[in-house]
């Protein structure tokens, strides 16, 4: 069976000619980091871990190293609590499985440590349980995550049989779309338990692993195909003296969903843009109840500075939190699902980081799992704007019959400032087949919310760069521009080829992305934001600088009179600009005077390269 070849195309039509916004899925993924180190083993009953803990791979005091597995906060649908281990086509390196171009093929593998289960019998009934959900999401194609697998993918459970070393396939399901499972079950994750009767398994190297088959998607056309068949696990159990009839029933009172930015539209603001008025004014919090009944538990949160020192507390109280069963029920209470936000940090042009930590515990005597209790977020003021969170977990791009394609980003500043940079996150393509689509960064005014009239556009055509598997490129404009109020940052691209742009599901800001391939601006119907993060100030390009090699210099640097620019070519136009952005000069002279300037840094640019320059009389 031919895979589908997109995860999404939405076909819109505009004056003249027709054009699609495109996601599919991403051809490379993150390189997470585990902060925990391996456990002493085997290890004893109980076996727990539902992913809670704040890293990107499982932790190593309970899952081998290595596999492909890596965590995400949820992706689509809300699981049983925050954090889910993801099996995909993506291995540990980063990249897709060899194996990808030969259609079905083992992909991810999630092996546990040995467990010790040699004092156990089949009496002590010991029962294995989990939470699974096939990827993809559920109703409107453009509002799912990720992609789902097909029916000839599977999810496998293997347990280690330790006398014949050999592993042992106990379960195993086909690829399905989340609809279809609801439609038969009546809800999205599915729980599965799996009681250890073989006494070949009661021995102290009882080990168990999940790992999963993918088929490649089917492709003339390169750039399109990417990670398929994703697989989300939550809440992997193994203990003594349970049962696998009934409801599963845990104490357990946690957070689903990770902690939220504390600004109205933005995950990042420049700090000169922050004003008191983009704060939220209230906080939008899940939490379940796992237990078969009502429990009174307890919500807070504070803010820290950079220091550690708390700067706010907020204290909302005991509340009864509902049993999630049978119907699914979170916490409805204020005080709880959507505490206020009394709170507003400094405004200050200084860069600046807080971080909001959020609790909720069990009233009476804490619940039996502690970890999912707590969430973080840290609330970054820097030189640049974000609606994004950093992770991709598709690839954005426009297909058309026009010649020329135009993408465009809607920002809204609170004052006059000057761009002078654009971070970017392209996805990587099979084969590298995007990293020649040329493409000019282009600024536009406001028209009435839409983008106006080009304030700016590259005179050379840039192409797409990577400076890693997960991390933005920065492209420095030619010139910095001043701009005000409204403003559009984004690319007029010079094929209609498929660009393939970092695109964050998690985030939706769908009204504020704008493309053009007629005469009339569209706006985009696709949930979630483009990796793409407009940068102002002379930080911006300071940042560059110093990742540039060095072909030239200014020296003295302190300068106290003048300084002289070495090993630019004649005729060189040199430029200075203050830390603000400011461009105060203009020369094709080697040589500036700073005799009159006051002390501080400065940035001398000439093209794309910039120095920082002290001043110091």
């Amino acid at each position: 069976m031919v895979k589908r070849l997109l995860l999404i195309g939405c076909m819109l039509c505009c004056t003249t000619l027709l054009a699609q916004e495109l996601l599919v899925p991403l051809q490379t993924g993150p390189i997470g980091k585990s902060t925990t180190k391996n456990a002493p083993h085997p290890l004893s009953l109980p076996f727990f871990d539902d992913f809670a803990k704040e890293q990107s791979l499982p932790a190593m005091e309970r899952w081998r190293e290595g596999g492909g597995v890596t965590l995400t906060p949820g992706r689509g649908l809300l699981p049983p609590t925050v954090g889910v281990a993801t099996l995909d086509a993506i291995g540990s390196d980063g990249r897709l499985y060899d194996g990808a171009a030969l259609g079905r093929f083992a992909a991810d593998t999630l092996c546990s440590l040995p467990i010790n289960l040699d004092s156990l019998e089949v009496a002590d009934s010991v029962v294995m349980s989990f939470y699974y959900l096939p990827g993809g999401g559920k109703g409107d194609l453009w509002r799912r995550i990720g992609d789902a697998p097909e029916p000839e993918d599977s999810l496998m459970l293997d347990f280690y049989r330790s006398e014949d070393s050999l592993w042992v396939t106990v379960w195993a399901c086909g690829g399905s779309d989340v609809d279809s499972l609801v439609a038969l079950t009546g809800r999205d994750w599915q729980y599965v338990t799996v009681a250890i009767t073989d006494t070949a398994f009661l021995n102290e190297n009882f080990a168990f692993r999940f790992r999963n088959y993918c088929s490649v998607t089917a492709t003339s056309k390169p750039g399109l195909g990417g990670n398929c068949d994703y697989w989300h696990l939550d809440y992997v159990l193994v203990d003594r003296n349970r049962t696998t009839q009934g409801a599963p029933e845990f104490h357990d009172v946690a957070f689903v969903t990770p902690a939220p930015s504390m600004l109205a539209e933005y995950q990042v603001m420049p700090a000169r843009q922050y004003r008191s008025t983009d704060m939220v004014d209230s906080l939008s919090m899940t939490i379940t109840n796992l237990f078969s009944s009502s429990l009174a538990t307890q919500y807070q949160y504070a803010i820290l500075n950079a220091a550690g020192d708390t700067v706010f507390h907020y204290d909302g109280g005991y509340e009864n939190a509902p049993s999630f069963l049978p119907d699914g029920s979170y916490q409805k209470a204020t005080a709880h699902a959507s505490p206020a936000v009394g709170y507003a940090f400094p405004e200050s042009d200084t860069p600046a980081v807080y971080t909001v930590v959020h609790s909720v515990r069990e009233g009476v005597g804490g619940d039996d799992f502690p970890w999912n209790d707590t969430v973080r977020f840290n609330q970054v003021f820097d030189n640049f704007y974000a609606y994004d969170d950093g992770t991709a977990e598709n690839g954005y791009g426009l297909t058309s019959t026009a010649s020329r394609i135009f993408l465009a980003y809607r920002f809204d500043l609170n004052v006059k400032d000057t761009l002078s940079a654009v971070d970017i996150y392209f996805n990587r393509t099979l084969n590298g087949e995007n990293e020649q689509i040329p493409f000019n960064i282009t600024v536009w005014g406001n028209n009435n919310g839409t983008p106006g009239s080009v304030l700016y556009r590259d005179a050379s055509s840039r192409h797409p760069e990577f400076s890693g598997l997960d991390a933005y490129c920065r492209y420095p404009l030619e010139r910095p521009v001043v701009v005000d109020g409204t403003v559009f940052v984004g690319l007029e691209q010079g094929n209609n080829y498929y660009i393939n742009l970092g695109f964050d599901r998690d985030h939706d800001v769908c009204n504020r992305i704008f493309y053009l391939t007629g005469t009339a601006w569209q706006q985009s119907i696709l949930s979630g934001a483009l990796m793409m993060r407009p940068c102002f100030g002379a930080a911006a390009l300071e940042s560059i600088a110093e990742a540039q090699d060095v072909v030239w210099s200014v020296y003295p640097n302190p300068a106290n009179g003048w300084v002289r620019i070495e090993g630019l070519s004649e005729g060189s136009m040199v430029e200075l600009y203050d830390i603000m952005g400011r461009r105060l000069m203009s020369s094709y002279s080697n040589q500036i005077e700073t005799a009159e300037l006051p002390d501080g840094v400065y940035i001398v640019r000439c093209g794309a390269m910039v120095k920082k320059l002290i001043v110091k009389h």
